[in-house]
């Protein structure tokens, strides 16, 4: 016959629920800052660049660029410390090349792009409480 611990077997059962009923911190719904809002549309921009509605959103109404395709071409990252000041920012962004060109579909869009990586300044604008694109120049 096999010997139980009793002690074991019960810290066993009782520890996951109390982790279910104590949780495991604050209880506070985590939320994003104007920051990370910011960052997130810079990052995001490649992801919704190959929708048109998508794109046109991201942008502060008058500012959108006519050559949609060309930023589908390249993926987008933070390039160093930004600055906020008010309803505007400064972000400094490292375009990257050889992501993949989903916009043509799958068999066009299997070819890299071709440039590597460069460095811009962006600027965005709070519209509605939700960061938008003002400036984003490839070249």
């Amino acid at each position: 016959m096999k010997k139980i611990n009793l002690t074991a077997e019960l810290l066993f059962v009782l520890l996951p629920v109390l982790a279910c009923v104590t949780g495991c911190g604050s209880s506070e719904a985590l939320t994003s800052t104007d920051q990370q809002n910011a960052y997130a549309r810079v990052t995001g921009l490649g992801d919704v660049a190959s929708d048109e509605s998508a794109f046109s959103e991201a942008f502060v109404p008058g500012s959108l660029p006519e050559n949609r395709k060309d930023y589908t071409k390249f993926g987008y990252d933070i390039g160093g410390v930004a600055t906020f000041e008010g309803d505007t920012a400064v972000i400094p962004v490292t375009i990257f090349g050889g992501v993949y060109d989903s916009a043509q579909g799958d068999r066009a869009g299997r070819k890299p792009s071709s440039q590597s990586e460069i460095h811009k300044k962006w600027t965005l604008q709070q519209v509605d409480g939700d960061w938008k694109i003002k400036d984003a120049p490839l070249t």
